[in-house]
């Protein structure tokens, strides 16, 4: 391939050797780069969002968020006959309004909605229907607890447990949505 080009381009080419030098003494704006840090953001702003692959990742954190929630209640429930009580197909039908049905070490239903973030933050989302739910089963006696999963891809996530979030003071509710119906 170089003989055809040097030909078409009528030129000689010599190969000569790199020098070895320390990366590290090189000042930055000497480093040749292909990218840099705002061209790539400026890449990643421009990039249209695909939409089904997000939420497609976000299905997937959320999973996780569940598998790591189901592996802390068999750690708490081991050496107990509640172990093998725990279901966590719950997760599969969205009208439980819940995700895992665990109990307390003293025997107690526990229906946990599982919620997973990748970051740190202290933001997460809750259907219509998953707050309903919490409602009805607080009137009714029964527990409805959030366990919140952050930074569920680290080494070592942070998991926050809520109690009553319908009544919980720590947290502030702001509406997203609305149901449209033509009439």
């Amino acid at each position: 391939m170089w003989r055809s080009i040097k030909k078409k381009l009528n030129f000689e080419v010599t190969v000569s050797s790199i020098e070895n030098i320390n990366i590290g003494e090189i000042q930055t704006k000497e480093l040749s780069l292909m990218y840099s840090y705002e061209d790539l953001k400026q890449e990643i702003k421009s990039s249209p969002i695909d939409y089904l692959e997000l939420h497609k990742l976000q299905m997937k954190v959320g999973q996780l968020g569940e598998a790591y929630v189901y592996e802390q209640e068999c750690k708490k429930l081991a050496g107990t006959k509640y172990i093998s009580e725990i279901d966590e197909s719950k997760a599969s039908d969205p009208k439980n309004g819940y995700d895992i049905l665990s109990f307390t070490r003293e025997g107690e239903p526990l229906h946990i909605e599982v919620k997973a973030t990748t970051g740190k933050e202290e933001t997460f989302y809750l259907s219509n229907h998953e707050y309903q739910t919490a409602k009805k089963m607080k009137q009714t006696g029964m527990n409805y607890v959030i366990y919140f999963v952050k930074e569920v891809m680290s080494d070592n996530p942070k998991l926050t447990i809520i109690y009553d979030i319908s009544h919980n003071k720590e947290y502030g509710f702001e509406e997203m949505s609305w149901k449209i119906t033509k009439i």
